[in-house]
């Protein structure tokens, strides 16, 4: 037996544990050295003594162990059964799905514009009169050629087309 493998709270380490008052009806427990299990079949908490009792499957094994509450025992919690065949029953589906995105994108593109005079004085002038007078620039641009990248995207809305 190697004693320096386990710790005097029931458990060893490597293992997950938990505390006996944490432990449910399915919980299982390993022992000797994960070579055997024990299934918790019931677990009864007696809070004014500080213990659980534990009864345990299989037959042939402990029936009854009484451990103190707040000891840690080593403990694998099965997966839900719904779980497990959760992919096994998920199988692709083609369906009509309407979508609302909303991009936001990046253009850059030269255009000959004619533009007032006193609107090319400075850079921060020509920004601000162009923001103000998109109908100058707009018919120039051509989202098919002129996208340089799609800075932000989301995805707003999503529902299924029902057939009629």
């Amino acid at each position: 037996m190697h004693h320096d493998t386990y710790r005097p709270d029931y458990s060893s380490a490597g293992e997950p544990a938990a505390r006996a008052a944490d432990l449910k009806a399915g919980d299982q427990i390993p022992v000797l050295g994960g070579a055997a299990v024990l299934t918790v079949l019931e677990a009864v908490h007696d809070t004014a003594s500080g213990s659980t009792l534990l009864r345990l499957a299989p037959a042939g094994g402990p029936d009854m162990v009484q451990l103190p509450s707040t000891a840690l025992v080593n403990v694998r919690r099965p997966q839900p059964e719904a779980d497990q065949d959760a992919d096994q029953d998920d199988e692709d589906v083609t369906v009509s799905v309407a979508l609302t995105v909303t991009e936001e994108v990046t253009y850059e593109f030269e255009a000959e514009l004619e533009l007032r005079a006193r609107a090319v004085a400075d850079p921060e002038m020509l920004r601000d009169y162009l923001a103000e007078n998109e109908e100058v620039w707009l018919d120039h641009l051509n989202p098919l050629t002129h996208c340089v990248s799609v800075d932000e995207r989301s995805l707003d809305n999503a529902a299924l087309v029902l057939a009629a």
